[in-house]
C-alpha cells in the first residue's frame, strides 16, 4: 500500500513539475522548425542588407542578442549598431533542431559560420553553436533571445 501511494505521489509530481516539452509538443514539430528557421535565415540577411525596418518587426521589444565574442545588444542597441556591422557572408548548417517549451515559446538550435566586422575593422570568421528563442505574440513569432557559443 505504501509503495502504491509513493508511486501515485511521484506520478502526480512528475505531471505537475515534469519537463514542459513533453506537454507542449506541437502537432508538427518539423513544420515549426522550418517556419522558425526561415525567420532565422531572414534575420541574418536583414543584418547583411542593413534592413533596419525588417529587424524592428523581427525582434521582440524586450529582445537580447549575445554574440560569441561577448558583445550583447538590446533591440534598440542592435538597431543602432546595425549600420556599423558588416556581414560579408553566413552559412547555416542544415542540421538544425528545435525545443518547444510551450505552444508560445520555442528555441531553434543550429551551427553557423559567418564573416563579419565592425566598421573599418578587419573581417573575422566566427563558427558558432547558436540558439534563438522565439515567442509568439499576437499570432506572430518574434525573436526574444539570441545566443551563440564559438566552436573551433
Amino acid at each position: 500500500m505504501i509503495g502504491r501511494r509513493r508511486l501515485l505521489v511521484g506520478a502526480a509530481l512528475g505531471v505537475a513539475f515534469g519537463p514542459p516539452m513533453a506537454m507542449a509538443a506541437p502537432a508538427d514539430k518539423a513544420a515549426l522548425l522550418a517556419e522558425l528557421m526561415k525567420l532565422e535565415v531572414a534575420s541574418w540577411q536583414f543584418l547583411k542588407d542593413t534592413n533596419v525596418p525588417a529587424v524592428k518587426d523581427y525582434l521582440a521589444d524586450d529582445a537580447l542578442l549575445i554574440f560569441g565574442d561577448g558583445t550583447y545588444f538590446t533591440k534598440a542597441e542592435y538597431i543602432k549598431a546595425m549600420p556599423d556591422i558588416r556581414l560579408d557572408s553566413f552559412t547555416i548548417e542544415p542540421n538544425a533542431d528545435i525545443v518547444v517549451w510551450t505552444p508560445e515559446v520555442a528555441t531553434v538550435l543550429y551551427r553557423i559560420t559567418y564573416a563579419s566586422a565592425m566598421k573599418n575593422a578587419k573581417v573575422s570568421t566566427m563558427k558558432a553553436l547558436s540558439s534563438s528563442t522565439y515567442v509568439r505574440r499576437n499570432g506572430n513569432w518574434l525573436s526574444a533571445l539570441y545566443q551563440e557559443t564559438p566552436v573551433p
